[in-house]
């Protein structure tokens, strides 16, 4: 079951493979974070959707960028 994600979470995994470029802290700074939340907290609290996202993007870009 997909659990709900606050709308920073969710602009967090949004920006972090277009804007961000693959960037934690400049998704967080997208996101609207502040500088006092630690990256790695937010990071650990969405590890699941990275992941996942991040194994959508590989299959996507990964056969190009290894040409």
């Amino acid at each position: 079951m997909k659990r709900t994600l606050t709308d920073k979470q969710q602009k967090f995994l949004d920006v972090l493979f277009e804007e961000a470029q693959g960037s934690f802290v400049e998704a967080k700074k997208l996101a609207g974070y502040s500088e006092n939340v630690s990256t790695t907290s937010i990071v650990e609290s969405l590890q699941e959707e990275i992941s996942e996202k991040t194994t959508k993007f590989l299959v996507t870009y990964g056969a190009k960028a290894a040409w």
